[in-house]
């Protein structure tokens, strides 16, 4: 690779970390648009992996820092992860063998992008249109997290919080059926389930989406390759760079910026992709 290339692979993969550490959401999106539409990379059966890989890599560096602020809720991150291992042994298994061609592949991920943004921006203008109060940063964290057979409860800038224990074991489930098909992380799904179903605070979710798509993509990763996937390590390396430079800054830019900011970048950036696939 020439110094060019290099280059883009880190400000890319640079995006990608930036984007998923702060929102929680789109990193394996942007990185499997990175590697089809500005790299050129023609198989999806190695494009899954690779950004999946580059998904897990971020999630690495940028979960022990919302850990130390306490800004996520251990158990529904768990609940999620058991569901997206089972969901993710059958997503990766399904499309391996039947969603192998980019002239299929790149619609039907433009589809389920656009119709993801849509329900982002419905849920905001809902919410715009209703007055749900405004969520701010607690330098406290989450308080009183108590797990029982009926509900996980919690507490966030003095706010309470509770859902039904097998609700994340279900979504975590059928999110990673659905990414592991598509070979992302499931990020852009399990925020908008965490934030619209369970109501939690953007600040406090992009740590407990990213533990479900560390361990899903894991298995959904370790799959794709036990049946026979391609990686090319040069780019996925140099992407994986780039990614960490990103994850470190991304948990500061969600600190700063408003709860509904947050969630309107994630719906424009996965709308432009959506679109753009749907019109070429």
């Amino acid at each position: 690779m020439d110094i060019g290339n290099i280059t883009l692979l880190l400000v890319w993969g640079a995006l990608v970390g930036l984007v998923f550490s702060s929102i929680g959401a789109a990193g394996g999106i942007l990185a499997s648009f990175g590697l089809i539409t500005v790299i050129g990379v023609t198989d999806p059966n190695s494009v899954k992996p690779m950004a999946q890989m580059l998904a897990i890599a971020t999630a690495l560096v940028f979960i022990p820092g919302y850990f130390r602020r306490k800004a996520w809720i251990l158990p529904i991150g768990l609940m999620l992860s058991a569901g997206g291992i089972v969901g993710a042994l059958v997503g990766s298994t399904i499309s391996k063998y039947y969603l192998t061609d980019m002239s299929t592949f790149k619609p039907l991920f433009g589809v389920l992008a656009f119709l993801v943004a849509i329900q982002i921006g419905w849920k905001l203008y809902k919410e715009n249109k209703e007055g749900r109060p405004v969520i701010c940063f607690s330098k406290e964290g989450v308080k009183n997290i108590t797990v029982t057979e009926k509900a996980i409860s919690f507490e966030y800038a003095g706010q309470s919080y509770q859902c039904n224990p097998w609700s994340p074991w279900l979504a975590g489930f059928a999110i990673a059926v659905i990414a592991s098909i598509f070979g992302v992380g499931g990020g852009f799904l399990l925020v908008p389930y965490l934030a619209s179903i369970l109501g939690m605070p953007m600040f406090i979710i992009p740590a407990t989406a990213a533990l479900a798509v560390f361990i899903s993509s894991s298995i959904s990763v370790a799959n794709y390759l036990r049946m026979g996937s391609e990686i090319d390590y040069p780019i996925l390396i140099t992407l994986i760079i780039g990614g960490i430079i990103g994850a470190k800054l991304g948990p500061k830019l969600n600190q700063i910026m408003k709860e509904s900011w947050l969630q309107a970048s994630l719906a424009s950036i996965v709308a432009a992709i959506g679109t753009k696939y749907l019109l070429t």
